[in-house]
């Protein structure tokens, strides 16, 4: 009777392991956010879930150019980029995203592909003055970030990762087709409301209270500015000094900078971006772009859904303005770029915004 209880005990243990041999082999083969290999042929895949698929993309995925930053790049479209630049890229947002998670993506994409010919990389500007390690979320799927296979489970024994790798692969059962739309991913565009009503009713004006003076900034506030630019931002330059980086600052709407000059931090941060500014003209691979002097567009509030986020129309005019070197900002006229920002911006009737 013992003996029989032991294999019947076996039978079910042996039966238990090959149920997961099976169940995490699949997930690992069909591989729907890109840990192990590059897309399958026969697989349709769904490019929807940044911190999910980010590494997996710059890890296996064929390419020679990202276009990466917070979401303010969601919208870009990278077909655009690969037109007017002549390179094949990929499209690597992270919604929220601080410098550091950036620039530690970008560290991997150059680890797996040293042979990157073009970044275009977007600086937040109301992340100027964050600290060097700031992450901004702490539920990240960092079992998927590294090459440790032992720390896998929560990926190869994922019911949700298993519903993720049969829809995949019906969906191409079902239609024939694997295409994944760089273009489409995490793009907001055509799904969002833009215009002056919209983004008045996220910006509680009334609300905020306006100041006299404006800040200036600290020496230890520049020092950790220092910090986080050698960090997240140079250092990688320094180490691939054949790639070519394409840093823009974020052109957020004209009640951006309304909120800026209410409650003081206007000068600050025109201050802070000339600070990295200067930084970054020190590295003969960067080219440094500031749209704020495209005053139409962001007076425009058509272009946006809120304070900060324009649409891909503006994201196809960024991505032109560089291949044609507008907007750019050289060490022979980045004093003249901030002294037109400040005579603009710190001088700009907002009042009359929200009179009309």
């Amino acid at each position: 009777m013992k003996d029989k209880n032991t294999k019947w005990i076996a039978a079910i243990l042996i039966s238990f392991v090959l149920i997961l041999a099976v169940f995490g082999g699949f997930n690992a083969f069909i591989d729907p956010y890109f840990h192990y290999h590059a897309p399958l042929d026969f697989v349709k895949y769904e490019l929807k879930e940044e911190r999910y698929q980010n590494n997996g993309i710059v890890k296996h995925f064929e390419y020679d150019a990202i276009i990466t930053g917070s979401s303010m790049t969601q919208c870009f479209r990278p077909s655009q980029m690969n037109e007017l630049f002549g390179v094949n890229a990929v499209k690597v947002p992270f919604s929220g995203g601080s410098y550091k998670e950036v620039n530690d993506n970008l560290e991997v994409a150059f680890a797996y592909n040293p042979d990157i010919k073009i970044v275009v990389r977007c600086l937040d500007v109301n992340a100027l003055f964050d600290d060097k390690d700031l992450m901004n979320y702490d539920n990240c799927p960092t079992y998927l970030y590294d090459d440790n296979v032992l720390n896998d489970a929560g990926y190869l024994f994922n019911k949700d990762i298993l519903v993720k790798s049969v829809q995949n692969l019906h969906g191409y059962l079902a239609d024939g087709n694997n295409y994944m739309s760089m273009d489409d991913y995490v793009n907001w565009h055509a799904y969002s409301q833009y215009g002056k009503e919209v983004v008045d009713s996220t910006y509680n004006r009334d609300e905020i209270e306006k100041v006299d003076e404006q800040k200036g900034i600290t020496e230890e506030e520049y020092a950790a500015m220092e910090a986080s630019i050698e960090q997240n931002i140079t250092s990688l330059i320094a180490e691939n000094p054949d790639t070519e980086f394409y840093i823009y600052f974020s052109p957020y709407s004209i009640y951006y900078f309304d909120f800026w000059h209410r409650t003081g931090e206007l000068e600050r941060y025109l201050l802070a971006e000339k600070f990295y500014i200067e930084k970054l003209l020190e590295y003969d691979n960067v080219r440094v772009f500031c749209f704020f002097e495209d005053y139409e567009s962001i007076c425009d509030l058509n272009y946006y859904k809120d304070i900060a986020h324009h649409n891909g129309d503006l994201h196809t005019k960024i991505l032109q303005w560089m291949s044609e070197g507008k907007y750019e900002i050289t060490k022979e006229n980045y004093e003249e770029h901030y002294e037109t920002l400040h005579n603009f911006y710190m001088n700009y009737d907002y009042d009359a915004l929200f009179t009309e």
